[in-house]
């Protein structure tokens, strides 16, 4: 069984920046339910060379087999053979597939609004757009100190505090320069107001959507998601229990003032366009910019300096 989408949600943000205690609350609305992370642009779309030609079945057949594979896709509950039915019946393109799930999921929850939350996706919010021209997409933000430190503790870390924290800077730099057609159709929430007043940006975010807020949302903790496995993701479990206002600012006590300051060297230029204030003086980080390039120039011309008297030598 197919039920329309009226417009699909997507969930997007920098990793660990509240995007699954959002999937909850918007999951706990009755007339909503948001997918877990399927990733399909990074398995699926990203990969299509890999996978070839859809019109030869063996090819469609390995991606339906991929699709239904996902652990996910048990985790919502959806039907395997009613998926390979519908997809052999269907139009042979990803499109058509990623819309097939959403589709499926409406129908097992019953509900008229169906989204998914991959924060990955954020990089990819105009190729989403052009699969769903009436997609709109909600960018959780969350203070870049905050994101870093809770990398620490994921299996997924980059292994240091710059790579983890380039890789926030590089998620909000997309989500700034994103084509103005994507712009119309997103909606920034900050995760600090989100935690702090949750009534009253919940009552924004559902306006947004054109869908009426449920107090139930307020109590997303007390409903059994079978969409959120902590078993399989054990870094998810805060999401399943009430909010947390301590968790805030936790990272002011469990980071150093120098791990700060290295993140803030990388990410202040996104935080000042966030409003996100630095706690390194911001000519500190200037010279340390500075005086970076100065060196990047420096070894530029000792080593073209160098290859000058090999070529002359030879």
């Amino acid at each position: 069984m197919r039920r329309k989408i009226q417009f699909p949600i997507f969930i997007v943000g920098c990793p660990r920046s509240g995007t699954t205690l959002l999937q909850q609350m918007l999951d706990a609305h009755p007339d909503m339910a948001i997918a877990p992370e399927t990733f399909f642009i990074r398995k699926f779309w990203l990969q299509r060379e890999s996978y070839g030609n859809l019109s030869i079945d063996s090819n469609y057949n390995r991606l339906i087999e991929d699709i239904i594979n996902l652990p996910e896709f048990q985790e919502m509950e959806l039907n395997a053979v009613e998926f390979s039915e519908i997809a052999w019946n269907n139009s042979r393109d990803y499109p058509s597939l990623f819309k097939l799930i959403l589709e499926q999921f409406a129908s097992q929850r019953k509900v008229k609004i169906v989204g998914e939350k991959t924060p990955n996706h954020l990089l990819y919010m105009e190729t989403l757009q052009q699969f769903f021209p009436s997609a709109r997409f909600i960018h959780i933000v969350r203070d870049p100190r905050a994101v870093v430190k809770s990398w620490q503790k994921v299996p997924w870390s980059n292994g240091s505090l710059a790579k983890d924290a380039e890789v926030w800077r590089r998620y909000m730099a997309t989500a700034r320069l994103c084509p103005d057609l994507v712009k119309a159709s997103l909606f920034t929430l900050r995760y600090e107001k989100l935690i702090t007043a949750p009534e009253e940006n919940l009552h924004n975010l559902c306006r947004f959507l054109n869908v009426e807020f449920h107090s139930v949302m307020m109590n997303y903790h007390q409903k059994d998601c079978l969409t959120v496995n902590t078993v399989r993701e054990p870094w998810k479990a805060d999401s399943k229990k009430p909010i947390d206002k301590t968790l805030l600012n936790s990272w002011r006590t469990e980071l150093s003032k120098q791990m700060v300051s290295d993140i803030e060297n990388i990410v202040w230029l996104e935080m000042k366009h966030l409003g996100y204030k630095t706690q390194t003086n911001p000519i500190q980080i200037w010279l340390k910019k500075s005086l970076a390039a100065v060196k990047q120039d420096v070894v530029r011309i000792i080593n073209s300096f160098k290859q000058r008297l090999l070529w002359q030598i030879k």
